[in-house]
């Protein structure tokens, strides 16, 4: 009963057609295009005569959770009639039980590494499951990932990357691969949203929003005369413009996400419009899914362990506080004025 359309009224033949999608399902037919669903619906045994009203019904139907249909561009053309041939797909993907000749491949190791999914290694990991027909509905499988952030494009780009499946690496690495000592930056403080509980899957639509939002940057590696994507397990480091003199860093730790600008220029800018969008952000992810999550704005100093060592608002009342992680005396404007959040504490 708490379901929103609990006792609404329906047509008779919105309810005929479902029956019909349920009996595609169940002999074996999982996907379906949209004009041969639209020819069905219009048998004068359901006779549902304008295609508006079969999207609608179809809609209808995703509402319900029988069938996965968007009528978006690159997604409208196709109805995925059995939720678990989706389901089944994505564990072609993510599952880390493949075969030896795969785990031995470039393009595995790539994917791995770097979070490049190739289109080869992509039909590879459908042909796990041949049965399923996963490779020859691949162009709409890929577009359906893409609509719930599995997979994504980088900006400016074709390429594939499943942030998901890339290795972890430790932020103390990461910073080393990007620093240079002779070279220092400005770092703002950790601005972090702490969250009672943090879903697993929450951080995934939160990079994959960055990636669509910002040039991921990139790191040069001198030595090995290589170049890489700053994308790993947890972290993402963005370029904030052109320069690439400003970069967003983006990371999750344990029911935390947290946010800190690194600034070659030392201008000494605020953020406040990175911070209210990011609430936004999470604030549509929590209505979009019906999330009952909720958060504690934090923060942590400049090379402060954002994992372990937060202060939030409530307890800065103070112009300085000690920092019982290095031991010693910050001023609170350094905490909290890079992120423009001053008014909250009035």
């Amino acid at each position: 009963m708490d379901m929103e359309d609990w006792g609404k009224d329906c047509p008779l033949k919105w309810l005929l057609f479902q029956q019909v999608l349920l009996k595609l399902k169940d002999n074996n037919v999982p996907i379906s295009s949209t004009n041969a669903l639209l020819k069905i619906a219009k048998h004068k045994d359901i006779d549902i005569s304008e295609d508006n009203e079969v999207k609608q019904c179809l809609q209808y139907c995703h509402d319900m959770g029988t069938v996965v249909y968007f009528d978006e561009e690159n997604l409208a053309d196709h109805v995925i009639l059995d939720p678990k041939w989706l389901i089944n797909a994505l564990r072609c993907l993510v599952s880390d039980k493949i075969d030896n000749v795969i785990e031995v491949s470039d393009d595995w190791e790539t994917l791995t590494d770097t979070g490049q999914l190739t289109d080869a290694l992509i039909s590879l990991l459908f042909k796990k499951e041949p049965e399923l027909k996963f490779e020859e509905n691949k162009a709409h499988l890929i577009e359906v990932m893409k609509r719930f952030d599995i997979i994504v494009n980088l900006k400016k780009s074709t390429a594939l990357y499943m942030p998901c499946m890339i290795k972890s690496c430790s932020f103390s690495e990461v910073q080393k691969q990007f620093g240079d000592e002779n070279q220092p930056f400005y770092k703002t403080s950790w601005l972090c949203l702490e969250f009672k509980f943090l879903p697993p899957a929450f951080f995934n639509h939160i990079i994959v929003w960055y990636i669509k939002q910002y040039q991921v940057h990139v790191i040069i590696d001198k030595v090995n005369r290589s170049k890489r994507n700053a994308l790993y397990r947890q972290i993402g480091i963005f370029d904030l413009d052109l320069s690439c003199c400003e970069q967003l860093v983006v990371c999750e730790g344990p029911n935390v996400i947290a946010l800190q600008v690194w600034d070659s220029r030392k201008s000494n800018k605020t953020y406040g419009d990175l911070e209210s969008s990011l609430y936004k952000f999470v604030e549509t992810l929590r209505k979009h899914y019906n999330l009952n999550i909720s958060y504690t704005n934090a923060f942590t100093c400049t090379d402060g362990d954002f994992t372990i060592n937060r202060k939030i608002i409530k307890d800065l009342i103070t112009v300085d506080y000690r920092c019982s992680e290095h031991k010693t005396i910050h001023r609170l404007a350094d905490l909290i004025d890079p992120w423009t959040v001053s008014k909250q504490l009035l």
